[in-house]
């Protein structure tokens, strides 16, 4: 058989992997890799061993390590190199060296060797400032102050504060600002004088903005979202507030929002806005089973069946108003199957009311209840809640909500009605709400700096009509003081909350579940959930109509993605006003662990009630997703 030139050449080329696979004595595929038996520092005196060690990834191996060996890694190595130089970097050690190296122990084990030559620490001398304009020297010497004089030399730092400087002036009409630095001139080589170099150039206006991208949505409904207006001082923030704005109106899934011509510096740029669209129409449905335990010997174990479908256009006629419908159903399957409950929903959402940025939400729904195969009656219920909502700014949000409801209940004689809605806890509510809030912290999960306030009333029956009559108001405001370092967990949070209820008239009542509670993981802790406050004849807590709290809680990071908190709860729940005594406000105190996750820490905490000698078993530990407040 006759093989052509270019045959053997691709055959040569398919085998020639397998040939030099097989030839090869140690492959990186099949080479051995060292397990670490132990990790020796030295040449360190600025860090300890145990910081040098959270730097790298290279670890060593444990007794508990039994299904996967913790190995040596050369590649690894070179990262953990780069680490341990950053954090000396950071720290002023310019010249510093570092070389890690692995000596081989017995037959599959290692010893590494991370060898650090730290060098002399650089440190910043005088910082001044040069030129700029008057008007934004004093924001100027605020940023600068990341800076400390004497302390430990970081280009990392320096290079933040140009950042903040330019976006001061960005901020302020001067995008093509130009912020220099002169480094050196100290006393020695090792102390560094800064001098920051301020050129402001000309003021600039914001131009026109033109769209692309734009098929299914009305420019008006883009345009209104804009904070940014042709002829307007120039400002960066206000250029990323218009994107913010966009995305929150969920019409896209990509926008950018450029100057033209940015190059040439023009005095009043043009900007062009592109977007891609989201389609408009969405389709959902799922399913869910679910098994009911008996509550009482008399009762039978079961299991539910739930579906629900959902249709909406969230971009009705390009105008960003939204519509949308749903239906839900249950049903027993086991041992019989028999319909539970269906309700249908319709919604309503008009972005701009009014010609003004305030959302109104508008939802209605209808359940046309079941007749029970053991039971004759059936419950009908509809109704719906209107809700106004608007931003003030960035970050006060205020909230108008009507709630009305109607329930219908079919075959009970009406001499039986209102003894047989007492007995099923079933009660008409129609109510107003007005609430706001002040949101200043710089981060909702784990807030460093900032406040919280929030404020609520409701105004329930009345001239609303329903079965209660009565009105409820909380306040509760919460500070965040960074006692350390920026970035660093460090912080004294402090809380206080107040709540009262009270009847429209003298025969009227609120009802057990709208009234304050308090005991737990989120308000007393070292007290059980729902525990403080007036109780009925059994020993059952029935809530307060005036309330009482007030939470102060030490954060601190620990290692890693953990840390700890010291705090100390006090607060009561009172039936009336007249029954208020701040002598009888409960005291408690304690220790709480937190492991952060991407939702939040999630904490486990001790709380004991204070004073331990009146109640020396009264120990208590909750676990729980967040911190109390």
């Amino acid at each position: 058989m006759n093989i052509t030139f270019q045959n053997r050449l691709l055959l040569f080329i398919l085998l020639y992997p397998g040939l030099i696979l097989l030839s090869s004595p140690a492959t990186a595929a099949n080479q051995e890799k060292l397990i670490i038996e132990k990790i020796d520092i030295e040449g360190n005196s600025y860090f300890s061993d145990g910081k040098i060690k959270d730097q790298v990834v290279i670890k060593q191996n444990k007794w508990y390590n039994f299904f996967q060996k913790r190995r040596f890694n050369p590649k690894k190595s070179e990262l953990d190199q780069f680490s341990i130089d950053s954090l000396y970097h950071v720290n002023g050690f310019l010249d510093v060296e570092c070389k890690i190296s692995a000596e081989k122990k017995e037959e599959h084990g290692c010893v590494v060797k991370v060898v650090i030559n730290e060098g002399q620490q650089t440190k910043f001398g005088n910082i001044t400032l040069q030129q700029g304009l008057a008007e934004f020297e004093e924001k100027t010497k605020r940023e600068m102050k990341l800076l400390d004089k004497g302390g430990p030399f970081n280009w990392t730092k320096l290079y933040e504060v140009i950042f903040d400087i330019k976006t001061i002036y960005a901020n302020n009409g001067y995008p093509y600002a130009d912020v220099k630095m002169q480094v050196g001139g100290g006393e020695n080589n090792f102390v560094q004088d800064v001098t920051f170099q301020v050129s402001a150039d000309k003021k600039v206006f914001f131009g026109a903005v033109t769209y692309e991208g734009l098929k299914l949505t009305k420019e008006v409904v883009v345009r209104r979202e804009l904070t940014i207006k042709e002829g307007e001082l120039y400002s960066r923030d206000k250029i990323m507030d218009s994107q913010q704005r966009l995305y929150s109106t969920s019409l896209f899934s990509y926008i950018t929002l450029k100057a033209k011509d940015i190059e040439q510096k023009p005095d009043k740029p043009d900007f062009v806005l592109k977007i891609i669209e989201k389609k408009p129409n969405y389709v959902s449905a799922k399913g869910e089973l679910a098994q009911n335990l008996p509550q009482s010997v008399s009762q039978q174990e079961y299991l539910t069946a739930d579906f629900t479908g959902e249709w909406g256009n969230r971009n009705l006629a390009g105008t960003s108003r939204k519509i949308g419908a749903s239906a839900f159903y249950s049903f027993i399957i086991f041992p019989k199957i028999e319909r539970l409950s269906n309700r249908f929903t319709l919604t309503y959402i008009q972005p701009w009311f009014l010609g003004s940025r305030t959302l109104l939400d508008v939802d209605f729904y209808y359940e046309p209840g079941v007749k029970s195969a053991i039971q004759t009656y059936r419950i009908e219920s509809y109704g719906g809640n209107i809700n106004f909502s608007r931003e003030y700014s960035k970050h006060t949000k205020v909230w108008l909500t009507h709630n009305y409801e109607q329930v219908k209940i079919y075959s009970i004689p009406l001499d039986e009605l209102d003894t047989y809605k007492r007995e099923k806890g079933i009660n008409v509510r129609r109510k107003i709400i007005l609430s706001g809030e002040h949101d200043k912290r710089n981060n909702i999960f784990i807030p460093l700096v900032g406040s919280f306030t929030q404020i609520s009333t409701e105004y329930v029956g009345g001239i609303l009509g329903g079965d209660n009559n009565f009105f409820e108001t909380t306040f509760s405001w919460a500070r965040y003081n960074l006692m350390g370092k920026k970035k660093i967990l460090n912080v004294l949070a402090t809380r206080i909350k107040l709540g009262y209820a009270e009847e429209l008239t003298r025969k009227d009542y609120v009802p057990t579940y709208d009234r304050f509670y308090m005991g737990g993981a989120s308000t007393m802790r070292g007290f059980k959930e729902n525990s403080l406050g007036p109780v009925d004849e059994t020993g059952t807590p029935i809530g307060g109509k005036v309330m009482i709290l007030g939470n102060a809680e030490y954060r601190r990071g620990l290692f890693w993605k953990f840390g700890y908190t010291i705090f100390v709860d006090s607060g009561n729940i009172w039936d009336r006003v007249k029954d208020v005594n701040l002598g009888n406000l409960k005291l408690s105190s304690g220790l709480g662990l937190q492991f952060f996750t991407p939702v939040g820490p999630l904490r486990l905490d001790y709380g004991r009630q204070l004073p331990i000698k009146k109640s020396p078993q009264s120990g208590r530990f909750h676990l729980s997703i967040l911190y109390a407040f």
